[in-house]
């Protein structure tokens, strides 16, 4: 397995994908784990020690020279045209370098099944891809559509008035669309995280399969209503701009009037890494509580009465939301968070795409805490139904 986070039973949704699959492999074969940790340190824990025979890191160095000269250019403009130019991603450029030490692996020992993570790691794999005739399986799971997730992320940064971050990245976009030309037809299964990632996966000449996050139900049952202001929780590394954007715009067009709405008996906790200053400057504002990274986010699920995914940008399926429903909380969404999952409005939970809608639907859960236990309850048995590690480790 090649992955570019450490795989994980908890965390962010990166880490757990990748600690699900280390799980479902672990059943079947011994396995070597090569983590690029392009996302941050990366730490081996006793979960992933127990499920592998031998863990190599190789941190992400100096970028290829090409992309160092790209990054030097000081004009906005100038350095987004030469980044059009070097015509790559812009996390391949760190990923390069690294081909050589990844290929002794391939070197040392003979695999029956290589698995990459995320299509940005491919190239990784060019060593097995070129041995003939007994070469392994090659896998790649793309989780998502960086293609689309990176256009959806353009359309966000030009909602927010930032026209030079959206235009780069539609650059990426351009970008891995060659890439994804490029590579996927070269790996003998392509695996994503929905349906709707795989259909849009089509255009680059693949079939994938559906892979979806999935999430262990906690063995307690959910907690009843407890005393107190009503409180709603958000959960997501904040370091991902599409989930400081969800937070921002959610306190900077709907908390205030949800304050008012329920006479300030309510309040929020926003629970991720890395917080972006205009995140964790939330925490002054009344009613706010910004964590920080915590090691475990089910103590937070088990207080909430409400979770919401004002998402409105990036890809891949929020597995925020199938926490959510696992742990027995009612959710509030938007259409595109909910994107990718087989949770329904109105049955399992509440979606709306704008402020006005998203007050209503906090505002009602608030209310109708007899409509709020139905949701809860629906969704929860759709988590446990649909997403279930034991059903989805057996297809793998």
């Amino acid at each position: 397995m090649i992955a570019p986070v450490m795989p994980s039973d908890h965390g962010n949704g990166l880490a757990m994908r990748a600690g699900f699959f280390l799980d479902a492999y672990a059943q079947r074969f011994d396995v070597d784990l090569a983590v690029v940790p392009v996302a941050g340190a990366a730490q081996i824990s006793a979960f992933v020690q127990a499920r592998t025979r031998r863990i190599e890191i190789f941190p992400p160095g100096r970028p290829d020279s090409h992309y160092g000269l790209v990054a030097s250019v000081r004009d906005p403009a100038g350095r987004l045209e030469a980044f059009r130019r070097y015509g790559r991603p812009s996390l391949t450029a760190f990923i390069g370098p690294l081909r050589e030490v990844v290929d002794a692996l391939a070197a040392g020992s003979r695999y029956d099944t290589v698995h990459v993570f995320r299509l940005y790691l491919a190239e990784l794999a060019t060593a097995w891809i070129g041995q003939r005739p007994d070469r392994p399986q090659i896998v790649l799971d793309c989780d998502e559509n960086d293609v689309q997730a990176y256009r959806r992320l353009a359309a966000m940064e030009r909602r927010r008035h930032a026209p030079n971050a959206a235009a780069w990245a539609l650059a990426e976009a351009e970008a891995f669309a060659r890439l994804a030309g490029a590579w996927l037809p070269r790996f003998d299964r392509v695996l994503a995280a929905s349906d709707r990632e795989a259909k849009s996966l089509a255009a680059f000449g693949v079939r994938a399969a559906v892979i979806p996050n999935t999430v262990t139900p906690p063995c307690a049952t959910p907690r009843r209503r407890r005393r107190g202001p009503y409180l709603i929780v958000f959960v997501g590394t904040l370091a991902y701009p599409p989930n400081a954007d969800a937070i921002t715009w959610f306190v900077s067009h709907v908390w205030r009037r949800l304050q008012r709405a329920l006479a300030f008996q309510v309040r929020l906790t926003i629970v991720g890494g890395n917080p972006p200053p205009d995140v964790a400057r939330l925490a002054c504002q009344r009613g706010i509580t910004v964590t920080g990274a915590v090691d475990d986010v089910a103590r937070f699920y088990r207080a909430a009465d409400l979770a919401i995914a004002p998402v409105r940008g990036g890809g891949g399926t929020r597995i925020k939301i199938i926490e959510a429903a696992a742990h027995g909380v009612p959710v509030v969404a938007t259409t595109f968070a909910a994107e990718g999952t087989t949770f329904q409005h109105g049955v399992d939970m509440l979606m709306a795409d704008d402020a006005t809608n998203f007050l209503r639907a906090c505002r009602l859960l608030a209310r109708d805490r007899s409509l709020s236990a139905r949701l809860a309850a629906r969704a929860r048995t759709r988590a446990t139904r649909d997403y279930s590690p034991g059903y989805w480790r057996a297809r793998v």
